[in-house]
């Protein structure tokens, strides 16, 4: 997935739904997201929080803490993507404050993951080429209304 790409036409699954008969969406490794936070915070240094399994929402996600103050990696569960946000998620509510990396992502990368901008989260749904969602995810954001890419991405949709 490319970065043009990945902001005008989101990959089926960005949603985190399917359609009842259609096959199950790709897992994205928590261990290697872990991985990644681990060598990010190494060449800072920083500490780590503890990882937050995707659960009800469409992310796992980790705290990193150093001198500068703490913020939050988040990981798609099922596309190989990372934001940051300068704000613990908070359940059911949407995400915010999302921002540019705040240190050296060579460890995402090494992991397979791509670290999304505050530029490309907060890209419009309305300019963005839906045509690749299934039926099912296009159902869910036209009830959740999405206002940008980071909350069709990463949310607590039910």
């Amino acid at each position: 997935m490319d970065r043009d790409e990945a902001v005008l036409r989101p990959p089926r699954g960005a949603t985190g739904f399917r359609g009842r008969n259609e096959k199950p969406l790709p897992d994205t490794d928590p261990g290697a997201f872990r991985r990644a936070c681990f060598q990010a915070a190494r060449r800072v240094p920083a500490r780590l929080g503890e990882l937050v399994p995707a659960g009800v929402s469409t992310f796992h996600s980790m705290t990193i803490s150093d001198d500068s103050g703490s913020y939050t990696v988040l990981c798609h569960a099922h596309l190989p993507v990372v934001a940051f946000t300068g704000t613990p998620p908070m359940p059911g509510l949407p995400v915010r404050d999302f921002m540019d990396v705040p240190l050296n992502t060579g460890g995402f990368e090494a992991e397979g993951l791509r670290v999304l901008s505050a530029d490309e989260l907060g890209t419009p749904v309305a300019r963005l080429d839906l045509g690749d969602l299934a039926r099912a995810e296009r159902v869910q954001i036209r009830h959740w209304r999405p206002q940008v890419l980071g909350d069709l991405l990463f949310n607590w949709w039910d």
